[in-house]
């Protein structure tokens, strides 16, 4: 995975924190941190959540002015000390005021933003998208249709893992220090190894050399007080180092990592990015600097020193050439594209057409081809559609970027016609190849309706769930076409 673009930030004194020095063989030895004497959250009682009035969108319909070196990213209205980007694509930040350790919290979705209730240190969000925040006095709580509750106590930064379930650090020791690592799941807090100043989930389940190959979901990363940067597997007892030093983390999905440099700066750090599945141990020194990072898998979050906060893809768009014919079509807001019709590819030709667009603009590119292999590179997994379906055609759109297009929350619809017939008649279904809630690239079936008959098969255009969007995000996105089989 290689960054695309990243925010770049003048006017900032960039401190080089992070070593490019190799240290030799990939897959360092594992070190095994230990449990140190720590006291449970459960019997640490939670400083009170702040209640403070909800504040109008108005407040943050400011752009702090920081110079930009590269025009391809987006600073987002507001201004913020902190940011936690969620699964569903929204961002959560904590606000530069009021004084004091504690900020407003501000979500930001669709472009509008919302304030709720409360004062916060530290916020995490869940892949089902539950926000978690611990405050200054240390208390620990989750956020839910307006209420929060309160976890425990003690508590100095938190992670929310792959599962769910919460990772906080203790805050038992001096401010500064490394404190004890505890997992709060099913109402219960255990602690677990390792001990640190910053703690950050990894949910990239993804295979690469410098973790030793293993491939598990809900791995840990901890950075110690003098900047170490560790990674642990989930259930496995010991912590992979990674070269350099860092002082804020941001893993990605795809085999990477974002750290700002070591030690840390109110002025801003440099941004760094690590590929962990290159055999050379060094760090690649990003454009810009910033004073906190997050990403959601998909997009980098930059908060900058003077509270600006900027967004850049993460990775660079990549091509899937499919053996088939190709069509092209500029996706406008506000307007309804053509239809994209594709040429005969043995024997099946298709249209496709799409809703109206309503965010975004730029060119998607489709490209057909049938399940046999011709696809390249040869990435996409085996199509799991429901028992009973096969897929007859697989359909590539891709959106060089760098803006992601939306067409709201209605799917294209699909008319594919072969000459010598589908072998039958039965429903059909829609399954896509891209991100789900949790940013993993899966299959996913979309309930439409359509059916097969003669030489035509159709899917018709379905309405998603509230709170889905059909988006193109800069990239690959595979389509199934999935029909049912006679006998």
């Amino acid at each position: 995975m290689k960054l695309l673009r990243v925010v770049a930030i003048a006017g900032i004194t960039i401190v080089a924190g992070c070593s490019s020095a190799s240290i030799g063989a990939r897959a360092p030895a594992v070190t095994n941190m230990g449990l140190p004497a720590s006291v449970s959250p459960a019997l640490i009682s939670p400083a009170p959540m702040a209640k403070t009035s909800i504040l109008p969108a108005s407040v943050m319909a400011v752009k702090p002015q920081t110079a930009v070196q590269d025009a391809s990213y987006t600073q987002i209205p507001g201004s913020a000390s902190f940011a936690a980007a969620a699964p569903d694509g929204s961002l959560w930040v904590l606000s530069t005021g009021p004084a004091g350790n504690d900020k407003y919290i501000w979500h930001y979705v669709g472009g509008t933003w919302t304030n709720i209730s409360g004062l916060a240190s530290r916020l995490a969000v869940g892949r089902d998208g539950t926000l978690y925040a611990i405050n200054s006095g240390g208390g620990a709580y989750s956020y839910s249709g307006g209420t929060w509750t309160a976890l425990g106590g003690g508590a100095s930064d938190l992670t929310i893992d792959y599962d769910g379930s919460l990772f906080v650090l203790s805050n038992g020791n001096p401010a500064g220090t490394d404190q004890a690592v505890w997992h709060y799941s099913s109402g219960a807090w255990t602690q677990s190894n390792g001990s640190g100043v910053r703690i950050s989930a990894s949910w990239d389940p993804g295979s690469y050399g410098w973790l030793g190959g293993g491939s598990v979901p809900g791995g840990l990363y901890i950075l110690n007080s003098v900047g170490g940067i560790y990674h642990e597997f989930k259930g496995t007892p010991g912590f992979t180092q990674l070269p350099g030093n860092a002082s804020a983390i941001a893993p990605t999905l795809d085999g990477g990592v974002y750290v700002l440099g070591y030690p840390g700066n109110a002025s801003g750090n440099s941004i760094y990015y690590f590929d962990l599945d290159s055999s050379s141990s060094a760090w690649t020194t990003q454009p810009g600097a910033g004073v906190n990072v997050a990403t959601d898998g998909s997009t980098l979050y930059v908060i900058s020193a003077s509270g600006g906060i900027y967004s850049s893809p993460v990775k660079a768009a990549q091509l899937y050439t499919f053996g088939g014919s190709s069509a092209t079509l500029s996706a406008r807001a506000g307007q309804t594209p053509a239809a994209m019709n594709l040429a005969a590819y043995q024997g099946i030709s298709a249209s496709v057409q799409f809703g109206q667009v309503t965010s975004g603009s730029g060119t998607l590119t489709g490209s057909d081809a049938l399940n046999n292999g011709d696809v390249s590179p040869n990435t996409l997994p085996a199509d799991n559609a429901t028992v009973g379906y096969s897929p007859i055609m697989y359909f590539s759109i891709y959106n060089p970027g760098p803006a992601t297009i939306s067409f709201g929350s209605l799917t294209p619809s699909f008319t594919l016609t072969k000459a010598t017939g589908f072998g039958g008649s039965g429903p059909c279904e829609l399954d896509v190849y891209t991100n789900n809630n949790s940013n993993q690239l899966v299959w996913q079936s979309v309930g439409v309706t359509g059916s097969v008959s003669g030489t035509t098969a159709t899917v018709n255009a379905a309405t998603l769930p509230p709170g889905n969007t059909v988006d193109f995000q800069p990239g690959q996105q595979g389509v199934a076409v999935a029909c049912s089989t006679p006998g």
